[in-house]
């Protein structure tokens, strides 16, 4: 099975999921700045939410996917104060046509002052177990 790992982060939060969930995959996370080129049977994309959701460099990337390259994607977020990035991801990626894993992953993100040292060490086991699973399935 073909996997990638991609995510926007802006204070280094979803990174750390990231390399995580890579670490699972036995590949290495890339930012979003990085298109998705080749055959993918399962592309981990991470999203941060602000408070208006999304960064639109999100909306960017996901325009950018090729539904003929990327036959499915699973979700992972880290959030402040919002649960998931779950929902608005998932309808930018049905929009292009491509499937979606219901199985998500989020997490607290640190900002400011709220949710200092997350994600923490409890949060990236959980991440990287969420990676196994879906890739022991062969989703």
């Amino acid at each position: 099975m073909n996997i990638e790992v991609r995510y926007f982060t802006r204070g280094g939060n979803t990174k750390k999921l990231a390399d995580t969930i890579a670490q699972a995959a036995g590949v290495t996370a890339k930012p979003i700045s990085t298109p998705v080129e080749i055959e993918t049977d399962l592309l981990f994309l991470g999203a941060s939410v602000y408070a208006a959701g999304v960064d639109a460099a999100m909306h960017a990337f996901i325009n950018t996917l090729n539904p003929q390259l990327v036959h499915k994607v699973a979700v992972f977020s880290t959030a402040a104060i919002k649960k998931s990035a779950y929902p608005q991801v998932q309808k930018l990626l049905n929009t292009k046509g491509i499937s979606v894993l219901e199985k998500e992953f989020c997490c607290r993100g640190q900002f400011a002052m709220l949710h200092r040292g997350r994600p923490n060490a409890q949060d990236l086991a959980q991440a990287f177990a969420f990676a196994k699973d879906i890739i022991e399935k062969g989703v």
